[in-house]
């Protein structure tokens, strides 16, 4: 006979207190926990996000866990009520016994539970403390213990305004699922009705996702800010399908100090004029993300690690053909980020001079800040 916990929830996103509390109820004595994500919780709002991207981010979360298993029981139709999903599990494991485990603040209305009498009968409830809440607190017919875990304020609805702050939310996500939040766009701004509305075509579209996905992973290997590279990535093409004139009436209306240059060729002034649109009409704030979006294809002197990951991104995204220099690059971006977007500037330049036009100036003094910097190895 095995003992196993229940640990149910929407898992919207799976957060540390949660595997915590697996561990802390392994810790007690039971043989493995099983994690179930919920379809349709009763009395509280539906899921943010869609069962599948839950699942992804629970087995990413259980990564290098013992004893830790998901279970879809809970993704049945309709509403999950806990003895209807302890009836299932009594069926699927019927040698088992079975333990809830649940935080301090659900005991207040165990009682009130749907069939709550056959709960009590059948399973016992590890209480997980959380400040202001009494873990002691005597639920008449349930037989509860409180385990040994030390109190955690943690809530999702917490970590997703974190994540909407385009922070990353490490103290509370594994880092992995962390980066597949940033990969999918969840918890974000939906970008892509606006992007297509300003006149993005579909190829356009592929090529956006593709570096949003691509910054991700730069920022994720190189300590970078992952969610601010996956809205800076949205967000660089923005002003791309615009013409020239009306990407220079933009920068005129928003009193971008540009030099000629950039302000003459649409290749570099989408940039800036793409920042300038999610400043002022798309209400983005965020300083590095504008940073970023502005010098995704020129970069400047003191480029940090988002701005970076961006820059190179949009140069070698999953779906770029074929050009010289480009296998390089994806090869050294894993490991030497500066390089790969040195190694980029420098092929560029390449290809511009072979054909006598002006090479960018910014870009220029970009590539001589990074020089200088990796000899002083800042």
């Amino acid at each position: 006979m095995g003992k196993t916990g229940i640990l149910g929830g929407m898992f919207d996103p799976v957060h540390r207190g949660h595997i915590a509390a697996a561990r802390s109820a392994l810790a007690y004595g039971l043989d493995r926990v099983l994690l179930l994500p919920c379809r349709v919780p009763p009395h509280r709002d539906a899921p943010r996000t869609e069962e599948s991207h839950r699942l992804a981010m629970c087995r990413l979360a259980l990564q290098g866990e013992e004893n830790m298993e998901i279970s879809s029981v809970d993704l049945r139709s309709g509403p999950c009520y806990a003895a209807d999903t302890l009836k299932l599990l009594q069926k699927m494991y019927p040698q088992d016994e079975f333990y809830w485990i649940l935080g301090a603040d659900k005991l207040e209305k165990l009682s009130q539970w749907r069939d709550a009498a056959y709960l009590f009968e059948n399973c016992r409830f590890l209480i997980c403390p959380r400040p202001g809440y009494d873990e002691n607190l005597t639920v008449p017919g349930a037989k509860t213990q409180v385990l040994s875990a030390a109190p955690r304020d943690i809530s999702s609805s917490g970590i997703v305004e974190c994540l909407r702050r385009c922070e990353d939310a490490e103290a509370f996500l594994h880092r992995d699922v962390a980066r597949y939040v940033a990969e999918k766009g969840l918890y974000q701004r939906n970008f892509v009705p606006e992007l297509l509305k300003r006149g993005m075509d579909e190829k356009r579209l592929a090529h956006t996702l593709g570096v949003r996905q691509e910054a991700v992973r730069l920022a994720y290997l190189h300590g970078g800010r992952m969610q601010a590279a996956a809205v800076a990535a949205m967000l660089h093409d923005i002003a791309k399908p615009l013409p020239l004139e009306e990407m220079q009436a933009l920068a005129n209306r928003y009193a971008l100090a540009l030099p000629r240059d950039m302000m003459e060729d649409g290749n570099l002034l989408h940039g800036p004029v793409a920042a300038a649109i999610a400043r002022y009409e798309l209400g983005v704030e965020d300083e590095e993300i504008l940073s970023a979006i502005a010098c995704h294809t020129t970069g400047k002197c003191g480029m940090t690690v988002l701005e970076m990951a961006v820059f190179l991104a949009d140069a070698i995204e999953p779906g770029r053909r074929d050009y010289p220099g480009l296998e390089e690059m994806r090869k050294l971006s894993s490991v030497d980020l500066p390089g790969a977007v040195l190694l980029s500037m420098q092929r560029t330049q390449e290809y511009v001079l072979s054909r006598g036009m002006h090479f960018c100036t910014r870009t220029q003094e970009a590539m001589q800040d990074i020089v200088f910097r990796r000899k002083n190895h800042e």
